[in-house]
């Protein structure tokens, strides 16, 4: 069935709008320069850049980190390292490492508000990123001796004598194999297994006094097993290619994946032995993600829209007032608000958060450029101060930020706005008057970010 979902697309010539959305979706939104390498380079070799793996920038990044931490940044201030993530999404060159980053976030779900230890989430986030695309198993493992997960489900308490069950019962129902695949029974001996899976300030440790030794009984199996070989066992559970591989679809390719796409997918995952990046580069290459029923069928969540938007517009604004405008919205990174991570989609959307969009897209528009070491909004390189036709203008606006997929209604609405003042339509002010022109231009790049379907993703 996965060949049938997940065959090669076949393609004489890889365009402009199936790079976009390739872009979208594997990062945040692209540059135009960032499209037209991909269009040079055709979907296949794009998709293989995807998954770079970039040690030199990795590099870089520590070495700023290190060099700003404690002197010029607290990064025991959650919103520093709040920012410190944000500033890594807009200048990294590997977008699909940050975005999945992002992804695993959601999934192990952990909050600085328990947690209350901004290094340590830090730390997560650090962990997360280092096993971004590898082999499943070893994320989760990784995320099991993780200090921050240890404070959040109370792991660190869990001793032979008295088991905290928080851990296990969360790594079947919301991190494998999925709620209904899984005993009372196995929860109890799961949580045994972990006993004794403690942490010292930052590091993971190991205490044999505190551990359950004796045999249990899980998922039918027996044996002395610790948390290492609960965590083999439910890799070897059926359900837990299909749990991740439905969760991975709804994120990469369509909010609402059918039930032969999502069998399929767990093919893909069970044949390539829960390897992300060999999962997701076959979903990539896919005719399935090529095709309607995956482009533009998700709601950008505030993080994508917020640093997708300054991306694509080759924009600067700090990234601590990016923070809080994704949090008006209803996204605030470092506190998933629940086990579950964010809801997505249509929960996005509600009295309070939509005008939150649409006060960032008047926030970003009304950024001048004057100031070299403030917010800093390049218009001239969007739109050429030069050109002086309002449908021209509205088609350049349109191809840096939707690719041309404008709506001819639409199109026409804003070329119309751009030529009216106060007083009426007054098509020699916009051609004459390069100053009314720029002002407009603004207004409408306001609009156009403001609009629904730049909201589909």
């Amino acid at each position: 069935m996965s060949d049938a979902f997940f065959a090669p697309l076949d393609l004489e010539r890889f365009d402009l709008r199936q790079a976009a959305h390739l872009l979208r979706r594997a990062g945040f939104a692209p540059t135009r320069a960032e499209l037209g390498t991909a269009v040079e380079q055709g979907l296949e070799a794009t998709v293989d850049g995807l998954f770079a793996e970039n040690s030199e920038e990795q590099a870089a990044f520590q070495q700023t980190f290190d060099a700003v931490a404690g002197s010029l940044v607290n990064f025991a201030d959650a919103s520093q390292v709040q920012a410190w993530w944000v500033h890594r999404m807009l200048r990294s060159a590997v977008p699909l490492r940050e975005k999945l980053t992002l992804f695993w976030h959601g999934h192990f779900a952990t909050s600085v508000h328990k947690v209350e230890d901004a290094v340590l989430m830090h730390q997560q986030i650090e962990t997360l990123r280092a096993h971004a695309w590898g082999n499943f198993r070893d994320l989760v493992l990784a995320v099991a001796r993780d200090p921050a997960m240890l404070v959040w489900l109370d792991g660190e308490s869990s001793t032979a004598q008295h088991p905290n069950e928080n851990f296990a019962r969360e790594l079947m129902e919301l991190f494998t194999c999925g709620i209904g695949n899984y005993s009372e029974r196995d929860v109890r001996e799961a949580a045994r297994a972990f006993t004794g899976w403690h942490r010292a300030g930052n590091q993971f440790v190991f205490v044999a006094e505190e551990h359950d030794g004796e045999r249990k009984r899980f998922l039918g199996r027996s044996g002395r097993f610790d948390g290492g070989d609960v965590v083999d066992l439910l890799m070897q559970h059926p359900a837990t290619p299909r749990f991740i591989a439905a969760k991975l679809l709804k994120f990469f390719a369509t909010a609402e994946p059918s039930t032969d796409a999502i069998a399929a997918a767990a093919q893909l995952l069970d044949r390539t032995r829960l390897d992300v990046k060999w999962f997701l580069r076959e979903l990539f290459l896919s005719r399935y993600f090529h095709s309607e029923v995956c482009r533009r069928r998700r709601l950008a969540s505030p993080l994508e829209f917020v640093v997708g938007s300054v991306r694509a517009l080759g924009a600067r604004m700090p990234s601590l007032e990016l923070v809080e405008h994704m949090a008006a919205m209803g996204q605030e990174l470092l506190a998933p608000p629940n086990v579950k991570g964010w809801d997505g989609e249509q929960t996005w959307i509600n009295s309070s958060t939509w005008p939150a969009r649409l006060s960032f897209a008047q926030n970003v528009a009304s950024i001048f450029s004057e100031n070299p070491y403030g917010p800093h909004l390049p218009l001239e390189a969007i739109v050429s101060p030069e050109l002086n036709g309002p449908l021209e203008v509205v088609d350049q606006l349109a191809e840096a930020l939707m690719q041309g997929e404008l709506a001819e209604g639409v199109r026409s609405e804003l070329a119309e706005f751009m030529v009216t003042t106060d007083e009426g339509r007054n098509v020699e002010a916009f051609r004459d008057d390069e100053g009314f022109r720029a002002e407009k231009t603004r207004e409408a790049l306001a609009m156009i970010l403001s609009l629904p379907e730049y909201h589909a993703w």
